[in-house]
């Protein structure tokens, strides 16, 4: 074969090989988004916004308000770049705008995100005039502050002097506040009478400036020079956790009073031995940095220990998922078919924040509320989401595998989570040995294992052995009585020549775990043997079940027992009850109360004369059918109408009972005898 085929064949092998370990994995989003974009209406050069994602070949989908987005004049989408460009931006084209990355096994998303637009209005045209005193506080108001987007890209500027063209400077005695008031914490001879001031707005996104409203300044005269330290602006603040926050507190007097922070626990911030706080702005701004739960709380600024005030600060978040969780959240997941697959999305709101809603999942970008129960199991409290019985895709049937996605919120934000779901080929026994083998000191003993799994996967098989005394060790080398080959596949058992102490070391239970990075499969051979062993060493066995099994196994029996004792002694007391309603019947008991005396008059009526039944000589063979009142019984038929005509049913006893009343019939018959 020439030199050039048998490279060309080396490149077509390794290309073949290559492509066989390549996992079939659905998308993963890479790309880290803001959570807003402002392009102003006449930029004059294109806005673009990636979006790039991992594995295979992919194709991108830009939708904004979930309608997909056509390439236009103003706006182009790169299906294989991923990217969305704003070429001439319309107020239309402002909104919610989304990322999906899709290949041919699922979709993955990127987070919402919005495109507003930056823009920066105007000052309405006015000019006022002003009093201030000498060495007292004096506030300048910026007023008709217009609309400025982004807000945390905008700033107040303040000019002085004609034209007001030349800054007014952050000093000392002169600060500005969170609204982008002046304020000349006490006046000097430097601001003149009739000096002009003039605010304005800087947009750093849009590169544009606004002159605002003028305000001339009427100095008074004053005597006193000395003036006692005021409160004058406090600023409360809300920022995220991880960020940064910004504390203000301003303070007039003459002269300028010193400042003091103290932390919500009350303690005095030393600056000089700490890199969570910063002094900005001559001590009269806060720089708290790394934001957590436990910087949220009131801060103390103190003026010459005198006089302070509270500045509020509020530590927030959109959701996020729990720290405190251990399950792997959103985690990208492998599984063999068949098998299930478990998502977890554990999110939480920052401490002392309403709790998020609970996620809403999604697959490929699509609820799966029409599937639950069916394909998926979702928890009581929507965080875990179970992919049944996972399927592979074919081309008839989409399969398990797939982008999965949450989505939960409250009052600050949004947050997605996405993983994918890769299912992989199972890991499939094709040869396996005998379950046991009885050895003996000739045997050679051969336990050979094979599998298969996912073409993109490759198995390893890892040895071990368990004792009688639930010893296990690793047989990872060949040497002594065992031999590895075939890529551990097999593994020979040598019996032959070996002391009968190292022969019995023989018995007991062999594993083999059959494993990838994924999975894992165990198979299990027992070696037994009839040799005896000598009488004082204990015969070796195949190692039984953990104590821990065992345990449950006899609970299990004790707990049977249990129940089985319970249901006889509930069987004897129902036997017993029922013949205890089934005895004597208390008739003496009715006839006593009924005014009666049965003693007397079963005497009387000779019935202590019969014998009984079973007496020697049997009495009453002689005796004659009639009764002892003279009368024939002309019936075995026993009639009520001999006692006393009609049956009266009012004279029954409420138990039926009636001998009382039949005993009275039985006197007045005996007396008309006689």
């Amino acid at each position: 074969m020439a030199f050039h085929q048998l490279v060309l064949v080396t490149i077509a092998i390794t290309i073949r090989i290559y492509s066989c370990q390549v996992i079939n994995r659905p998308p993963s989003m890479h790309q880290v988004f803001q959570s807003s974009y402002y392009i102003q209406r006449d930029h004059s050069t294109p806005v673009k916004i990636d979006c790039k994602a991992h594995n295979g070949n992919i194709t991108y989908q830009w939708r904004k308000d979930n309608v997909a987005v056509r390439n236009s004049r103003e706006v182009a989408v790169d299906s294989k770049l991923g990217t969305i460009t704003f070429t001439r931006i319309q107020m239309s084209d402002y909104g919610t705008y989304q990322c999906f990355a899709s290949n041919e096994y699922g979709t993955a998303l990127s987070s919402p995100i919005e495109v507003k637009e930056a823009r920066l209005g105007s000052f309405p045209v006015d000019h006022v005039f002003q009093d201030c005193t000498k060495f007292q506080h004096c506030l300048i108001q910026c007023r008709d502050r217009p609309v400025c987007e982004p807000a945390s890209q905008c700033r107040v500027e303040w000019k002085k002097g004609l034209g007001t063209d030349n800054n007014v400077p952050v000093s000392d005695r002169v600060a500005v506040d969170g609204k982008g008031n002046l304020h000349i914490l006490y006046v000097t001879d430097e601001d003149w009478d009739g000096q002009e001031y003039g605010c304005g707005l800087w947009n750093e996104v849009t590169k544009t400036f606004t002159k605002g409203s003028m305000t001339s300044l009427n100095i008074k005269e004053s005597s006193q020079s000395l003036i006692e330290p005021i409160e004058v602006y406090a600023e409360n603040t809300k920022a995220y956790l991880g960020h940064t926050a910004v504390l203000q507190c301003i303070f007039s007097g003459s002269p300028i009073p010193k400042i003091q922070w103290k932390t919500p626990e009350l303690e005095v911030i030393d600056f000089s031995n700490t890199n969570k706080y910063e002094l900005q702005d001559f001590g009269r701004k806060l720089v708290v940095k790394n934001l957590t739960s436990n910087d949220e709380g009131s801060y103390m600024c103190i003026a010459d220990n005198k006089v302070q005030q509270q500045a509020n600060l509020n530590v927030t978040s959109p959701p996020f998922i729990n720290p405190q969780n251990k399950n792997p959240q959103m985690a990208d997941t492998y599984v063999s078919g068949g098998k299930n697959a478990v998502f977890y999305c554990d999110t939480v709101s920052a401490q002392g924040e309403f709790p998020p809603s609970p996620p809403i999942w999604k697959k490929n970008g699509k609820d799966i509320s029409a599937s639950r129960g069916v394909e998926f199991s979702v928890s009581s409290d929507m965080r875990e989401l179970t992919v049944l019985e996972t399927k592979k895709p074919t081309p008839t049937r989409a399969g398990s595998t797939g982008s999965y996605q949450c989505v939960s919120e409250n009052s600050e934000g949004m947050i997605l989570k996405d993983a994918f779901l890769a299912v992989l080929d199972p890991i499939r026994i094709i040869t396996r040995p005998e379950k046991s083998y009885n050895i003996d000191r000739e045997s050679l003993v051969s336990l050979a294992v094979d599998a298969t799994t996912d073409p993109a996967l490759s198995l390893q098989y890892r040895w071990r052995f368990r004792n009688a005394n639930n010893q296990t060790t690793p047989i990872s080398s060949t040497g002594g009585a065992y031999a590895l080959s075939n890529g551990n596949r097999n593994l020979t058992i040598n019996a032959q020549g070996l002391k009968k102490q190292d022969f019995f070391q023989l018995i007991g239970r062999y594993y083999v775990e059959i494993y990838h990075q994924y999975d894992a499969e165990f198979v299990h051979v027992d070696i037994v043997t009839d040799i005896l062993s000598n009488v004082t060493d204990p015969v070796p066995t195949v190692p039984q079940e953990t104590p821990a099994q065992a345990n449950l196994w006899f609970l299990g029996i004790i707990f049977g027992i249990i129940i089985l004792i319970i249901v006889i002694i509930l069987i004897i007391c129902m036997l017993y009850r029922n013949a205890c309603k089934s005895g004597t019947y208390p008739v003496d008991e009715k006839e006593v109360a009924a005014g009666h005396d049965p003693e007397k008059e079963l005497a009387d009526s000779g019935f202590h004369d019969l014998s009984r039944a079973d007496e020697n000589g049997h009495k009453f063979d002689n005796i004659s059918l009639s009764d002892d009142f003279g009368k024939q019984i002309e019936s075995d038929e026993d009639s009520m109408g001999e006692y006393g005509g009609d049956l009266d049913i009012s004279k029954f006893n409420e138990d039926g009972s009636f001998i009382g009343i039949y005993a009275d019939k039985l006197n007045n018959s005996k007396q008309s005898t006689v």
